[in-house]
């Protein structure tokens, strides 16, 4: 038994082995040079070039090796693909019958050039169309008088690169490992890896997807299983950015559209769910549906915070000459058409968390209109709608905003800002922009806005104390202040507010509160510089302390009070003994105004009379009257 399985081995070794040295000895793999160059020529309009001769390759598999490849397209001065050798790996029983059935293509090694000389007829006129491989069986069969037949069931790139120029920008693909693999006729899969650098910037990707073709060329379906991705980059060398996609992509050729189905990614542990519809006419049009319960953009915050620091300087001089308003930063809005609308229901930048965001905007012919801008912020809501121009050769931004019910202490605590100032804001107007730079819209806001502060706070400002302690310097004891609280309270705070190159001006300012009113003041606030000069027109009220005569007296004028200062630390500025000097002057001269009319009225009584007889009389007892009205008036 053991010597009959013996025989059928050996007979079974010696067949392989017989047709193998049949294969070398009748076969020659040069006979495959021109109908495999004729064949990619037909199906892809590329021409291929094989230096040196083919050759067989037995172990581990039946192979044909060759030298140097190259692949270049027709009119280019340069080759679109080079690589040193190529494998094919070739199904041994097919030869014998004139089937060239190639397993697998391997290419090592290659450099893919995509650049303006690597570009010739095919290329630059995309004349050349893919056809279904059935349809071109008759052709070649004309063309090929031996008949030979072709199939290939695998093609495999390794550890290859690819140059692509977009205009003046060359980015490298490199370590690319592509697996090309037939599931069925009309089906393939797909797995791709490798990373791509562009200015110090690096994006690993790996994708592993299945393709449809049963309709193709009419319709295609690729069903993304898996898209990994990390990138870095040298502004961001300490957080990478990483994620993953799947998803299902639908291809039609007439009209030409792309449409997405179940497109789940996500961003750095931030997850989101997505719907795309693209159509590529002659401007395409691109609708967006995006939702997601959480994003946080802190790692691109930092990014772009040492990007901007990093750039600043160098572009300074740009900046400030007239040649930067040609650069529309929204140009890129002609380019398309299309409508978004995004869902998030929590946004983190640093300490700054927003909730509930919804954008709808709709972009037609370079203008975006913003159809809903809203989002919760300080246990408050910003909403706006508005529009955004990309055809001018500055941008402008135009947005009608309501600000509600924003809390100040929380605002100025997300936004890391020192402050002074509590309460509820309420605010609306119209804002522009003509630039989207963060570390210029402070700068670059304008507009009017009309602004409402209830339950208002100012901290480290006590007004009343203030008044007080400064009319007690001057004389009146009784006027020292019994309120040490270490704020001003104020029920609700009006003005009308002018934004320009980061100063809040306002205007017809207006406060009020159980011990005093602010009317028709002015000041100005600095949004960038972090600091406020204001100038307040002070009416005192009741509440104050009842015993100081001086007090009362200070209730009948309007007291300006001076706050200014950084935000942090705030100063007043009060003249009280310019205000008690005006007030005293006022009572001495309707006091001396009282006593030339009791003059005036005596000496009319005394033309009546005998003026020789009582005169000296009469002045001596007017004497005595002035000089009461007089000390009365002194010992207040």
């Amino acid at each position: 038994m053991i010597k009959k399985i013996l025989v059928v081995l050996f007979i079974l070794i010696l067949v392989i082995v017989i047709s193998i040295v049949s294969l070398i000895v009748f076969v020659d793999p040069n006979n495959f040079r021109s109908y495999i160059s004729q064949t990619i020529k037909d199906k892809t309009g590329y021409e291929l070039t094989i230096e040196g001769d083919l050759r067989w390759h037995i172990w581990p598999q039946v192979s044909i090796l060759t030298d140097s490849v190259k692949l270049t397209d027709t009119g280019a001065t340069t080759p679109l693909l080079t690589a040193d050798n190529m494998r094919l790996d070739v199904e041994l029983l097919p030869l014998f019958s004139k089937n060239l059935a190639i397993k697998n293509v391997f290419i090592k090694s290659a450099i893919i050039s995509i650049t303006d000389e690597s570009k010739g007829e095919n290329a630059k006129n995309n004349s050349h169309a893919i056809t279904d491989t059935s349809e071109q069986k008759p052709t070649e069969d004309k063309k090929n008088p031996s008949n030979w037949k072709f199939s290939l069931n695998k093609f495999e790139i390794a550890d290859s690169t690819i140059a692509f120029q977009h205009n003046h920008d060359l980015i490298n693909f490199r370590n690319i490992n592509l697996l090309l693999e037939k599931n069925n006729d009309k089906n393939l899969s797909i797995e791709l890896n490798g990373d791509i650098n562009k200015n110090q910037q690096d994006l690993f990707y790996s994708l592993n997807a299945n393709i449809d073709l049963t309709q193709f060329p009419e319709k295609a379906t690729i069903d993304l299983k898996k898209l990994d991705y990390t990138y870095n980059g040298i502004a961001n060398v300490k957080k990478e950015i990483k994620g993953s996609a799947t998803g299902v992509f639908n291809y039609q050729k007439t009209p030409m559209e792309l449409n997405s189905q179940n497109l789940v990614f996500s961003i750095n542990n931030n997850d989101f769910t997505s719907k795309i519809n693209a159509r590529f006419d002659n401007k395409p049009t691109v609708n967006l549906q995006l939702d997601s319960n959480k994003f946080d953009l802190t790692p691109f915050l930092q990014k772009n915070e040492k990007s901007n620091k990093n750039t600043s300087t160098q572009q300074t001089p740009p900046v400030v000459s007239n040649v930067a308003p040609n650069n529309n930063e929204l140009s890129a809005l002609n380019s398309f058409d299309g409508k978004a609308k995004i869902n998030i229901k929590e946004v983190k930048a640093d300490k700054i968390t927003l909730g509930n965001l919804n954008i709808d905007v709709d972009n037609q012919d370079g203008i975006a209109t913003l159809k809903d801008l809203s989002f919760n912020f300080a246990n408050g809501q910003i909403t706006a709608t508005g529009t955004a121009n990309g055809k001018q050769k500055a941008p402008q931004v135009k947005l009608n905003t309501k600000v509600s019910n924003i809390n100040l202490n929380s605002f100025f605590t997300q936004m890391d800002m020192a402050y002074d100032l509590d309460g509820i804001f309420n605010a609306s107007g119209v804002l522009e922009t003509n630039t989207l730079s963060t570390a210029k819209l402070l700068e670059n806001i304008k507009g009017n806005a009309n602004i409402i502060i209830t339950n208002a706070k100012l901290n480290n400002i006590n007004i009343q104390s203030i008044i007080e302690n400064a009319a007690a310097k001057y004389g009146d004891k009784d006027a020292s202040s019994e309120n040490h609280k270490k704020y001003t309270e104020f029920h609700k705070i009006t003005t009308n507010a002018y934004l320009n190159q980061g100063n809040i001006q306002l205007n017809s300012l207006n406060a009020n509160s159980e011990t005093l009113d602010v009317i028709d003041s002015s000041g100005r606030v600095g949004m960038v510089g972090r600091d406020l000069d204001v100038n307040l027109n002070i009416k005192i009220l009741g509440g104050w302390n009842s015993k100081s005569e001086t007090i009362a007296k200070l209730q009948k004028v309007t007291i300006p009070l001076r706050i200014y200062g950084q935000f942090s630390n705030l100063h007043y500025q009060l003249d009280i003994a310019k205000i008690i000097s005006d007030v005293f002057s006022d009572k001495i001269q309707q006091r001396l105004d009282k006593l030339r009319d009791k003059f005036e009225d005596h000496d009319s009584k005394d033309k009546d009379k005998d003026k020789d007889k009582d005169k000296d009389k009469d002045k001596s007892k007017l004497k005595h009257k002035a000089a009461d009205i007089l000390g009365g008036f002194l010992k207040k």
